[in-house]
């Protein structure tokens, strides 16, 4: 008996081929591209592993407000680079400012700080707006805001719950 399995990305117009749907190029569209090519030139350096890994003992003691959430996304963005910069491994201090990262799925978060082209930051994020801007590229920000369409917030008071039903 043969077993026979059916794509439905082949059979559609979302698969290869002339039926294909075109939505145009949208900023970050060559990221997958940009990505293998950074895998190749990683690949051939050495990996370092963490030192020590980062256990969340309690809460992340995360800042109440969005505007706050984002400058704790600020900081792990720009402690980051620092990191990759000077080559080296996160202190368990440092590790504690990374977890505060929350990204930027949130509502308030996703439209205040990714202006449609030709608009700008909303009223009152115009700061944190240009220090994002400072802190990454066209092409990170273009990730990060795409990123912000699935991504969805889960209260910590919640992730903890589950974890202390799943242990």
């Amino acid at each position: 008996m043969s077993k026979t399995q059916l794509s439905f990305f082949d059979t559609s117009a979302l698969g290869g081929g002339s039926n294909t749907l075109f939505w145009g190029d949208l900023p970050g569209d060559r990221a997958l591209d940009e990505a293998a090519s950074l895998a190749k030139e990683a690949a051939a350096a050495p990996v370092v592993a963490p030192k020590i890994d980062f256990r969340l003992c309690s809460t992340r003691d995360l800042s109440q407000g969005w505007k706050a959430r984002a400058r704790d996304n600020l900081a792990a963005i720009r402690l980051l680079t620092e990191l990759e910069t000077d080559g080296r491994n996160a202190t368990p201090s440092e590790q504690a400012l990374l977890a505060k990262f929350t990204g930027f799925g949130a509502g308030e978060l996703a439209n205040s700080l990714f202006p449609r082209p030709g608009e700008a930051f909303r009223q009152g994020w115009e700061e944190i707006g240009v220090q994002l801007e400072t802190l990454t590229s066209q092409q990170e920000r273009a990730g990060l805001a795409r990123a912000t369409q699935y991504a969805h917030y889960t209260p910590e008071l919640i992730v903890h719950a589950l974890w202390d039903l799943v242990a």
